[in-house]
């Protein structure tokens, strides 16, 4: 029998399963996960859910605008969003 590790997660379940792994990998104590609002809106559904669960707040805004990168955890972002658009998060990555 021929056995293939793939992923059966769908994009939205993916999302999620990506923002327990940040919490699970970050050495933050914040219990905060920036969400682009630049995600399809089922993603976006579906980390709020998973994260209600977690005890895990959800902010979802304009990264450029909304993101605190000293707040949070971690952040999920769209590429491109879904509206099609380019977002150069450049800005957002801390190193250290």
């Amino acid at each position: 029998m021929l056995l293939l590790e793939i992923s059966l997660l769908d994009e939205a379940s993916a999302a999620a399963e990506a923002m327990t792994f940040c919490q699970r990998a970050s050495r933050s104590k914040s219990k905060n996960f920036f969400v682009s609002n630049g995600l399809h809106p089922q993603n976006i559904s579906v980390i709020k859910t998973r994260a209600a669960q977690l005890g895990i707040n959800v902010i979802v805004g304009c990264p450029k605008h909304d993101l605190d990168v000293a707040d949070v955890f971690g952040a999920i972002f769209q590429y491109p969003d879904t509206n099609g658009e380019i977002f150069d998060g450049t800005y957002c990555w801390r190193v250290g």
